[in-house]
């Protein structure tokens, strides 16, 4: 059953792509943006993270963590994700898939085939636009889809967005809204 706005977030203990423990349940000073992607070399997650990165400030301003999981491994993400963005917020490799399953984040074929959409296409154009290589080694699962989740300070999820295609990720600007943390 997926996760809805008024569940307890699941937490979960693991270790991020440089080794260090994680444990969510350890964050309650911080609002929590718990975003799920594909893999390392997908050009629109690579296009995603850059978005993300350009908030930083904006982020670290209203106290939200920013915690980024991809179904690739530790090293595919330092190389492709971390060291090409140098990210400020956390990453962590699920390539067993034990968050994706206990978030309830899976594939899905029909929705892959949403993201060739005229919004999907221009997404696309954009990434190769920016040089992310298009087509990149997949690891994982290709037809996996992203999902976003925004927790309150009391670790509640007020957002549970599973996407409905390649790119659909909450607006930046819906997660930095006061509106949805109270």
């Amino acid at each position: 059953m997926k996760l809805k706005p008024g569940y307890r977030a699941p937490t979960f203990k693991t270790i991020d792509i440089f080794g260090n423990e994680f444990d969510l349940s350890k964050i309650n000073d911080s609002k929590i943006f718990l975003s799920f992607f594909r893999y390392a070399e997908c050009a629109l997650c690579n296009l995603r993270i850059a978005e993300l990165k350009k908030e930083a400030s904006n982020f670290q301003s209203q106290n939200i963590e920013v915690i980024a999981i991809f179904q690739s491994d530790s090293k595919s993400i330092k190389a492709s994700i971390y060291d090409r963005h140098q990210l400020k917020f956390t990453v962590i490799s699920d390539s067993n898939f034990k968050l994706y399953n206990l978030y309830q984040v899976t594939p899905s074929w029909r929705k892959l085939l949403r993201t060739a959409s005229l919004k999907g296409l221009k997404s696309i154009a954009r990434a190769a636009s920016e040089g992310y290589k298009l087509g990149g080694k997949v690891e994982g699962r290709f037809n996996q889809i992203p999902a976003d989740f925004l927790i309150d300070l009391n670790g509640e999820i007020k957002i549970a967005h599973y996407g409905t295609s390649v790119i659909d990720h909450i607006p930046i600007r819906e997660i930095l809204k006061d509106m949805f943390w109270s």
